[in-house]
């Protein structure tokens, strides 16, 4: 049987489809090398994250203009060691990213509002 898709036609037969869920008060799991907080730094048109040891206490500071450029020198620098932190990295970095672009308001783990915006948005 062949499948079809939008994009291409597979010839091979899909072995299982998954659904995906998440909980984050069962599945949460603390990264053992620490945490980070992100904040903007308006003036300087740049995303600021500090690297805070599982002891709360920041340790160290990574200062980029988006987030690719941020995510990447942390995974260089072995800042981080769980894959599903990695990915919240990354969508709350490019959420902070938008949010520097675009001149709206940034708080981690909030919602990134554009209610006002009434210009067009290009996306990469």
């Amino acid at each position: 049987m062949v499948e079809k898709h939008k994009f291409f036609v597979q010839k091979e037969n899909i072995k299982e489809v998954i659904i995906a869920k998440y909980d984050p008060m069962k599945d949460w799991q603390q990264d053992k090398k620490g945490y980070f907080l992100i904040r903007l730094e308006r003036k300087n048109k740049e995303i600021e994250v500090g690297f805070v040891s599982n002891k709360h206490i920041i340790t160290k500071i990574i200062r980029g203009k988006n987030s690719e450029e941020i995510y990447n020198t942390i995974i260089k620098n072995k800042m981080i060691s769980n894959m599903s932190h990695a990915a919240y990295l990354g969508k709350e970095l490019y959420k902070a990213e938008l949010a520097l672009r675009y001149g709206k308001k940034y708080v981690q783990d909030a919602l990134l509002s554009f209610k006002e915006c009434t210009e067009k948005i290009k996306i990469k």
